[in-house]
């Protein structure tokens, strides 16, 4: 075995910390697995407003499909829009500050 590593383990085994903030943690996990769930569902619902009931012939269809009872279709397809933007961009965000994390450290042992 390599001895840093040993050493960098024994140590976090006598003084456990957290090796990553929360929004590295939550980036990861969205990138790794949760990306794939929200591309899924977005793809779906849009796919539903395209063709059911009948294929679209207008955009005025998409609005009219998308309305939540008295909330406007325009207002519902802005709020998907914003929340998949919103976390592409915080996986993005933490993304990059990960690429930074790695470039800045010294060592090739680490956790997180």
């Amino acid at each position: 075995m390599d001895a840093g590593w040993a050493e960098l383990l024994a140590k976090d085994y006598c003084a456990p910390r957290y090796h990553i903030n929360l929004a590295r943690a939550i980036g990861r996990r969205l990138r790794r697995t949760y990306i794939w769930i929200f591309l899924i569902q977005a793809v779906a619902y849009y796919g539903k407003l395209a063709i059911h009931p009948t294929a679209l012939t207008s955009l005025a269809d998409v609005w009219e499909r998308a309305a939540i009872g008295p909330i406007l279709g325009g207002l519902v397809v802005f709020a998907g829009v914003l929340f998949h933007g919103g976390w592409a961009a915080f996986a993005l965000i933490t993304y990059r500050i990960e690429i930074v994390s790695r470039r800045e450290r010294r060592s090739l042992i680490a956790m997180g």
